[in-house]
């Protein structure tokens, strides 16, 4: 009697009557193109998740271009309209310009802070954050993300981890 229940719980019923397709977005509203720039996005598009899915990504990005600078986040994009071009290289030549301009504004404030009884001055601090913001800007435009992968066979990990303990020990 049990074998016959199991037989009737486990076997495949033919479908009767109409099929109907469920249409329901199951697309989260997250991964919108809107939502892209409160995400921990890279400077470069080639670094990105979102690229497209001949690149390796997961294809979500609508703007994307290979070999460009990315146009969705703020700060990297306040600069692209200054140039009309995604070009990384030209971007990297503009940071490097209002870098220089700004340490000259920032030697200025400064040396008028001295004369002033080194005071400290709103503008001074203002200069100082800008200059901090576009070598950060500077410094993940010009680093490269490489992904790299090492397999080991089980045999290989346990002779790592004790070759790291021999090492610690000694």
């Amino acid at each position: 009697m049990e074998g016959e229940e199991d037989d009737k719980l486990f076997k495949i019923k033919k479908v009767t009557g109409e099929i109907s397709e469920d249409k329901r977005k199951l697309v989260s509203p997250h991964n919108s193109i809107k939502n892209f720039k409160y995400a921990n996005l890279p400077a470069q598009c080639n670094d990105c998740v979102y690229r497209s899915r001949d690149e390796g990504g997961n294809g979500k990005c609508s703007v994307y271009e290979k070999d460009a600078a990315c146009a969705i986040r703020k700060d990297i994009a306040k600069f692209l309209e200054q140039i009309d071009t995604r070009n990384m290289e030209d971007l990297k030549s503009l940071l490097d310009m209002l870098a220089k301009m700004n340490m000259e504004q920032f030697m200025l404030a400064y040396a008028q802070g001295k004369l002033d009884g080194n005071v400290p001055d709103r503008n001074t601090r203002a200069e100082v954050n800008s200059i901090l913001s576009i070598a950060k800007l500077i410094s993940e435009v010009n680093s490269k993300v490489e992904n790299t992968s090492k397999t080991y066979s089980k045999s290989g990990d346990i002779e790592n981890l004790f070759r790291e303990l021999k090492k610690s020990d000694g």
